[in-house]
């Protein structure tokens, strides 16, 4: 194999970035229409906390191979640190062929978690977490570290009707339900630090982060239904109608007290209800076992599934060990790429 090199992103690379990961994913997913300049820059460049990306080329500078992650604060026990999710990770067809530890996966996969991850780097992760395909996690677990939380992670669905929802309406007791128009922002940042008990290992809820991921994202309509008791936020709920086609609406973050059943019980019958009037009876989300809302919606009639996608994470902290994360991790569907 001809030699190659790895180096951080240099503003410039954009356009052949995109170009690979647009022409990557097509080969594997025909009905891939192609990510936009647009969405790219929001991602990576338009991150408040900035970009954590390396490329790399062959010997006559062509980009043959990225890899992206998002950088994001991150609570441990209630204090704030620096995490990264692994989002984008190709390499130019020609180039693969061979999952070996000189191959361009592995030696830009080593390289990243040395610039961005190693106790000792300039920018230090306390953990990296990704959702990687088959092909990458075959290759991540043996080579480079992956370490399997939830292979797959479970889902929690429902298949409801009106029936359901005017039972819920019957248990929110006094909480009320509208969808806001985003102007709420530092609401619910103060919502999610008086509930940071409930977030000993995950992602930092505040303003700026939910206006980067919900608010200002470019390909999904995300809305947010906010629960009130006596006109004090009590609970809140991001969603979307819809994912890729499929007739059902996820539920891709919770802020606010996973045990206020009457809080929970609201936001349920009120996606419900405009679920319903768009055509889908089925609600689906993601939360981990130690999540205070798997009890409240087991007891709303949400069963469990397994979905197509493996969870894994790599710590590099000197604080906390893959046991304690596995844990103690809150993990939603917006914590990831996927929805």
């Amino acid at each position: 194999m001809d030699p190659f090199t790895i180096r951080r992103y240099r503003p410039g690379d954009e356009e052949a970035v995109l170009a690979l990961f647009n022409k990557v994913v097509t080969e594997d997913d025909a009905d891939f229409a192609g990510r936009s300049m647009a969405t790219w820059r929001h991602r990576y460049i338009d991150n408040p906390l900035g970009y954590q990306v390396l490329v790399a080329e062959d010997e006559a500078g062509n980009v043959i191979g990225n890899y992206s992650a998002w950088a994001l604060r991150c609570s441990v026990r209630g204090e704030k640190r620096l995490c990264a999710q692994a989002v984008d990770t190709v390499v130019d067809r020609a180039w693969r062929g061979s999952l070996r530890k000189s191959s361009v996966f592995v030696t830009i996969g080593r390289r990243y978690l040395k610039e961005f991850c190693d106790t000792d780097a300039d920018v230090h992760n306390e953990y990296a977490y990704g959702l990687p395909n088959n092909q990458a996690f075959g290759a991540g677990t043996r080579i480079l570290g992956y370490k399997p939380v939830h292979c797959p992670m479970p889902k929690q669905v429902i298949e409801f009707d009106e029936a359901w929802v005017d039972g819920l309406d019957g248990r929110a007791g006094s909480v009320s339900v509208t969808d806001g128009d985003w102007s709420e922002l530092p609401e619910l940042e103060a919502l999610f630090l008086a509930t940071l008990d409930e977030v000993p290992l995950g992602l930092w809820r505040d303003a700026t982060y939910l206006g980067w991921r919900y608010r200002d994202w470019p390909d999904v309509d995300y809305r947010v239904a906010l629960a009130r008791r006596g006109g004090q936020l009590v609970g809140a709920v991001v969603y979307s109608l819809g994912w890729f086609g499929h007739p059902i609406v996820p539920l891709v973050d919770w802020i606010g007290p996973g045990g206020d059943e009457e809080a929970v019980a609201a936001l349920l019958a009120h996606v419900g209800r405009i679920t319903l009037a768009e055509g889908g009876r089925r609600l689906e989300t993601w939360v981990t076992p130690n999540m205070p809302q798997l009890g409240t919606l087991r007891r709303c009639g949400f069963s469990e599934e397994e979905s197509p996608f493996n969870l894994c994470i790599m710590v590099y902290s000197r604080d906390f060990d893959l046991d304690w994360s596995k844990a103690h991790w809150f993990f939603t569907m917006g914590d990831s790429d996927i929805y």
